[in-house]
């Protein structure tokens, strides 16, 4: 009988480490496919709220704060998608890419004014983990083409894009540098946990992406390998807005509509340290009745309404703003909320 319970045990015992071995096998297979994926830390420092100057050689100019809200949209791609106004916005996504045989991070960057649109892809070809340097070029021309370089110090990210300006340059020119500061990381903490990310798995084949492409950049929706419309998770806003009656407006007032992810008051006193938790902005015409937001990260917001009556950008004395300021609600994923603001207060001298 004392034989036939050790029997059994080792039976037992088989058992168990047959089921374990898989387990464990697998995740030395998943981190030796992260180490072969070149600079796959990236994914790991860009998770958080960012904000900073702009300075830029292009016709668009130089901002004095950008704000950006990169989350995780599936296991193996991060975004941020920004709006300046309602003609101009701004997208970063960064994914795994099958090219040349191998897995890659590749960037895609898609800048729209009114209904011109460019769509760039880079692939990360260096990095240097242990000083946060990462470098991504053009798919197809290389550095001949453009090259973006992210360099992470602490809590500090700066972004320096070099490009031949649309091929009117035989070398590269600087573009322009974003140098920006953490302003948190909580905004991305179910994105990551919903995901389990970063994985290291494809989230597209770019075997044949740019055949036949003297470089990787396109102006046409219908060619571009993973288009706007093609991006996961992400749900959208429709603001419906309002001022009040007794509140005299004039056609060159804007409509400045702010979405954060933490309150800016305490009460009634305002916090202004809180303007780096701000996820997206919109500036308007102070016309716009209602106004749909796209790509917008799923989870819960602030909004905060003002009409900016001395054009500064920023909420002044003089200013109208909503008196609703706990306007919390929350984007579902995949799908689209209805927000409402009334405009119905000035803010005294």
């Amino acid at each position: 009988m004392k034989d036939k319970n050790r029997s059994l045990m080792f039976l037992l015992l088989l058992s168990a480490i047959s089921l374990l071995l898989p387990v464990g096998c697998k995740q030395k297979n998943e981190e030796e496919k992260a180490q072969s994926i070149t600079g796959f830390n990236f994914f790991n420092r860009l998770p958080g709220l960012w904000h900073g100057p702009v300075s830029s050689s292009t016709t668009a100019g130089s901002f004095d704060m950008w704000y950006s809200d990169f989350r995780p949209i599936a296991p193996g791609q991060i975004s941020q998608f920004s709006l300046l106004d309602t003609n101009t916005n701004n997208s970063f996504s960064f994914f795994i890419v099958k090219y040349n045989d191998k897995l890659s991070i590749a960037m895609r960057t898609e800048g729209c004014h009114k209904d011109t649109c460019c769509v760039t892809y880079e692939v990360m070809d260096s990095a240097v983990e242990s000083e946060g340097f990462y470098h991504f070029r053009d798919f197809v021309r290389g550095n001949k083409r453009a090259c973006t370089v992210f360099k992470f110090t602490g809590d500090e990210m700066k972004v320096t894009t070099w490009t031949n300006k649309f091929n009117k340059s035989d070398t590269l020119v600087w573009h322009s540098t974003w140098t920006a500061k953490l302003g948190g990381r909580n905004n991305a903490t179910e994105a990551i946990a919903h995901f389990k990310y970063p994985q290291p798995v494809m989230t597209k084949d770019f075997t044949n992406a740019f055949r036949n492409m003297i470089e990787s950049i396109f102006f046409n929706a219908d060619s571009d390998p993973y288009n706007s419309t093609s991006q996961p998770y992400v749900g959208s806003i429709t603001a419906n807005i309002s001022i009040a009656n007794n509140l005299p407006v004039n056609s060159t007032d804007q409509v400045f509509l702010v979405f954060t992810t933490n309150p800016l008051f305490n009460g009634t006193t305002y916090i202004a340290d809180n303007l780096k938790y701000i996820s997206r902005y919109v500036l308007l015409s102070v016309n716009t009745k209602s106004y749909m937001i796209r790509d917008v990260h799923p989870g819960s917001y602030y909004v905060y309404a003002l009409v900016d009556k001395n054009h500064d950008g920023t909420f002044q004395s003089g200013d109208y703003v909503s008196s609703n300021i706990n306007n919390l609600f929350v984007v579902p994923e995949n799908q689209n909320v209805n927000i409402y603001t009334n405009i119905d207060f000035i803010i005294p001298l």
